[in-house]
């Protein structure tokens, strides 16, 4: 039972590192890709042109719910 446990523990150690490490590389690609675009390194005008005129909004999620309100003064709300 304590082998398995220990296994399940160090897999899950072992992935929680690796999404780190994978999170850590994409700020490095968001940043470098700003200072490419700031810079003039990378030119985003011909991306621009196939965007929409305008962005389709979806619809908010209505099911979640709102914060209890009963305790917030008159000012709060």
């Amino acid at each position: 039972m304590y082998q398995t446990t220990h296994n399940k523990i160090v897999s899950f150690n072992w992935g929680v590192h690796r999404l780190e490490r994978e999170i850590e590389l994409l700020r490095e690609y968001r940043t470098r890709l700003v200072a490419d675009v700031v810079t003039g390194k990378l030119d985003l005008r011909p991306a621009a042109r196939q965007l929409p005129a305008e962005a389709e909004l979806e619809p908010a999620d209505v099911s979640e719910e709102m914060p209890d309100e009963a305790g917030l003064s008159e000012v709060e709300k």
